[in-house]
């Protein structure tokens, strides 16, 4: 006769009926593991974060800073080809800028993706609290009666 623990008949039939019943914690991404998806493929972070209108953004932006890239590569390569030495130089300017920018863009978008997992378990509402207003003591007072100032500023562009 063998001994068991007292849930052990329970578990026993949670798995047999199709394993342990589901888990109904919120998980969370790893921050480190999110920016080093980025890393490797632009957006894949954003993506592991559901944000999705930011991942579009993303591969659209390095994208297009990578085309540009390459066209102005072309049209060095061009340049140099005719021997027009200065159409050259100004393409190989604007082809290492457009390097430059891609690579800037692709190391924000690793520190937005590991930022944005960082505060997904962050659940709080900033600003002051909603206070149950008493409207029966008069427009310009509060709850205890008490004159209140409240200021507005409109700016218009």
């Amino acid at each position: 006769m063998a001994l068991s623990a007292p849930g052990a008949s329970a578990a026993a039939g949670a798995n047999a009926k199709g394993g342990a019943p589901p888990d109904s914690a919120r998980h969370f991404p790893s921050p480190l593991g999110v920016m080093l998806r980025s890393a490797i493929v632009p957006g894949w972070g954003q993506i592991a974060n559901h944000k999705w209108l930011k991942a579009v953004v993303v591969v659209g932006g390095e994208g297009l800073l990578l085309s540009k890239a390459l066209d102005e590569y072309h049209k060095e390569q061009h340049a140099a080809n005719i021997g027009d030495a200065l159409g050259k130089d100004s393409h190989y300017n604007l082809k290492v800028n457009y390097v430059w920018w891609g690579i800037a863009v692709h190391l924000l978008q690793m520190a937005d993706a590991y930022v944005d997992a960082h505060l997904a378990s962050f659940d709080t509402d900033f600003g002051p609290e909603e206070a149950p207003r008493d409207t029966a003591v008069g427009p310009g007072l509060d709850t205890k009666g008490e004159a209140r100032l409240a200021v507005a500023v409109h700016v218009r562009f």
